[in-house]
Formats: C-alpha cells, structure tokens, sequence
C-alpha cells in the first residue's frame, strides 16, 4: 500500500535556525496519527512543512505517493484536505456557507455548488451534531463552534488525507470526543489522518499511532499501545507521570503531583 503521507529526514523551519530536525513518518490509510510534544518542538510546522505553507531546508515529502513539488494546489485540495489551528475571517458567511467552502477544490469554472454539494454539507453538519449552525451569521459563532465547522469543512472536501492541527482546541469535553470519534469511525473507513494533540489521553483513546517529537526530532513512533508508555511520555514531556489502568483496559496517563 503507498503511504498517503511519507516525510524522510524533512528538516525545516523558520530563519536560519532548524524546527524539524530529520523527521521520518509514512502514514497509510485506515491510519489516524496524534502529533505529541511539548509546545515550540515543531507539531504545526511538519504539518506546514507537509503542506507546503513553509519550505523545509532538506528532506522529502511524499504525498499519495507523488513528491509534494509535482502537486497543483487545486489538484492538492482534491486530496488532502486542511483544518488549522487558527480561525479565519467568518464574518459575512453562514455555518453553511463556510462548511461548502471545502467544497471548492472540486467545483467548475463557475465556482457554484451543486444540490448534491448542499446535500453533503448539510450531511457531515448532521454527522457532527453542528447542523443548527447552517444559517448562524459567522459573526455569532463561538470559537468551538467555529472550530466544530472548520472540521465539517475539512469533511465535506472529500479527501484521502486529513492534516489537523489542534481539532480539539476551544472544545467542551464532549465535543472534543465526538469530533475525534467521527475522524476515527473515517478512518476506519479508509482515510488517513494526522491530528497533533496535547491530551495524551484522547490520543491514547482514538489514535491508532503516535509520533512523539521533542526538539524537532523523533523520539518515538509507532503503534500507540507500543509508543505511549510512562516513561517515554517523562522524557517527551521532562516531568514525573503515573499511568493507570481503567476498568475497560484503557490507559490513562497524568502528571505526578510534586
């Protein structure tokens, strides 16, 4: 199977000074990825570096098997579809409206949406409990419900790849499950998916790899029952953890009080 997404020693950031130092990763599909580290170790730039938005210095990248350089950004967004950490200008547009922007990459030369467009937007809102959002102003909503909206949008393009970027900031518990839980019921379907995530825990649970980066390099990769253990996550994060066990096997993972 040609991995969806292949990086090897992708080295790149912002001046002079190196972000990402000789990152390697292939993700395939069926496979959701969760991006760990400490804060300024290079989680959102190797999705940058990967998509383009910042040039990397040395290295490779690979996307459905094709190097990043030979991609047409149009033809790009047919395939990998995007949901930033940051919010863009909403004012002026529908929850619909912004959703069917994912949409775009696969419109004619008139850029005007289809019935069948509408019928999916308005599908993957239901799916994600957002539908009541198809007509409030952009101005009104809130940043989870903005946050919510930027994911049916990723949804709604329709990709092979999904690349997120902190999906789960600005949410209540109960929506930053159901939003990883639709991504991983996608995966199970046949996407790939890369989230870079701070809760270790929501990785543990909805993950099927992890990618621990610290520094810009990786420290570990691999399957998440073989990647996130106690100690790895001491040295990634540089302070004492206690691992505990659930009732229903699930492990869960917390700092250790001083």
């Amino acid at each position: 199977m040609v991995p969806l997404l292949e990086t090897q020693g992708l080295q790149g950031g912002y001046g002079a000074s190196p972000v990402l130092r000789g990152v390697d990763v292939s993700v395939r599909a069926g496979e959701l990825w969760a991006v760990l580290g400490p804060n300024g170790t290079g989680k959102s730039t190797l999705l940058r570096a990967v998509l383009g938005v910042l040039p990397w210095t040395r290295g490779a990248v690979r996307l459905l098997g094709r190097e990043r350089a030979r991609w047409e950004a149009r033809e790009l967004a047919r395939s990998v579809a995007w949901v930033p950490q940051t919010f863009e200008p909403a004012e002026g547009f529908s929850g619909l409206e912004l959703v069917l922007m994912g949409r775009s990459p696969h419109l004619g030369l008139w850029g005007l949406t289809s019935e069948r467009d509408g019928a999916l937007a308005r599908s993957v809102m239901e799916e994600l409990g957002v539908a009541h959002l198809a007509e409030r102003p952009g101005e009104a909503l809130s940043g989870g419900e903005r946050r919510m909206l930027l994911l049916a949008r990723g949804l709604v393009q329709e990709p092979a790849l999904l690349l997120l970027d902190e999906p789960t900031a600005f949410l209540d518990v109960a929506h930053q499950v159901g939003a990883l839980a639709r991504v991983r019921a996608r995966v199970g379907a046949g996407l790939g998916a890369v989230a870079v995530l701070h809760d270790v825990n929501l990785a543990a649970a909805f993950a099927t790899h992890a990618l621990l980066l610290r520094d810009g390099q990786v420290l570990a990769q691999g399957p998440v029952e073989a990647v996130l253990e106690r100690e790895r996550l001491e040295a990634l994060y540089g302070l004492p953890m206690e691992m505990a066990q659930a009732p229903s096997g699930a492990r869960l993972f917390a700092p250790r009080a001083r």
